[in-house]
């Protein structure tokens, strides 16, 4: 009977101490739980306090831009337009006008049409209407002007990008022209965008010097497509040789490209 007592008390201390260990795990695990909950919360707020700060900037640089383009096109051009209007009275009233009269009203021109690209640019319903086809072919019409390089574009496999992303793309494609022009005194560049099996091609490719690629100390503005390449999930090569000119191949996923 002693024994049975002893057993029947052992089993109850036993009992207890389990019901306890379960319940110290239990509060162990809810206490982690609760824990880790509490930092997904503080993370999610965190998180779209952060979105509300930088919809917040959006915001006031989307005005502020749009104020500045406003005063740009309206003031500024104004009297840009007007200087040039002057210019051109006071070329024609010569007989002999001379070069540097002749320069500065093209170098005028040029730097309305440049402010007038920039005022647009901060329009913001510019920007969501942006077109990447469009802007492309008016930058080949604008180098093809100046007589001196010929510009062409072949568009097969245009990339199906929303308007922040054709802005990106396009100043890529910008980019590879601008630094053509600026290093490698080209006569002709070429624009091709084509199909590809997994996506699109997007190719600017010129005559010019070129560069030996094993040597080549990468610039600010390749880094920079590099990075604005990325962003639309794509990558981006060069092909390149002395004498030889230079081709930039950007290549996007299947997803950015009509199929």
């Amino acid at each position: 009977m002693e024994k049975e007592k002893v057993i029947s008390i052992f089993f109850q201390v036993a009992v207890i101490a389990f019901t306890l260990i379960v319940a110290f795990v239990t509060a162990i695990v809810y206490m982690r739980f609760k824990r880790n909950q509490d930092i997904r919360q503080k993370h999610s707020m965190e998180k779209e306090f952060a979105e509300q700060l930088k919809q917040s900037r959006i915001e006031v640089q989307e005005q502020t831009f749009g104020q500045i383009g406003k005063e740009l096109h309206d003031n500024v051009g104004q009297l840009l337009s007007t200087s040039r209007m002057l210019l051109g009275l006071t070329e024609r009233s010569l007989p002999h006008p001379p070069d540097t009269l002749i320069t500065a009203n093209t170098t005028l021109g040029e730097a309305i049409n440049e402010l007038r690209s920039l005022s647009r640019s901060m329009d913001k319903d510019w920007l969501e209407q942006f077109n990447f086809s469009e802007n492309l072919h008016t930058e080949i019409l604008r180098i093809n002007a100046g007589n001196k390089v010929q510009a062409s574009c072949h568009l097969q496999g245009m990339p199906n990008l929303a308007s922040g992303e054709q802005i990106i793309l396009f100043r890529i494609v910008q980019e590879a022209i601008q630094n053509a022009l600026r290093h490698g005194n080209p006569t002709i560049i070429s624009i091709k965008v084509e199909e590809e099996e997994n996506g699109c091609c997007i190719m600017v490719e010129d005559n010019g010097s070129g560069f030996a690629m094993p040597h080549h100390k990468e610039g600010m503005g390749m880094n920079n497509m590099k990075q604005r390449t990325a962003i639309l999930g794509g990558h981006i090569t060069w092909r390149a040789a002395p004498g030889a000119g230079v081709a930039v191949f950007i290549h996007l996923p299947i997803k950015n490209a009509v199929t």
